[in-house]
């Protein structure tokens, strides 16, 4: 399986399972770098956090691991 077959099916988990949820998304490197907030939209390979009335957007493809908060 690919790397862009692993970012769809993560792209389609988080969309279908994690949509106004609070999640934590991890990237590598050291344990402390990570980004947290509510998921508010995921598609075309980009994952829309919301926290403290700021966006983040996160290409899928980097992203090692993230868990529910």
């Amino acid at each position: 399986m690919c790397s862009s077959d692993l970012a769809s099916m993560l792209d389609k988990t988080i969309s279908e399972h994690f949509i106004n949820k609070t999640i934590e998304v991890y990237f590598g490197g050291r344990p402390n770098e990570t980004i947290t907030g509510k998921v508010v939209g995921s598609a075309d390979g980009v994952i829309v956090l919301e926290h403290d009335q700021r966006r983040d957007f996160i290409n899928v493809g980097k992203v090692v691991a993230f868990w529910e908060v």
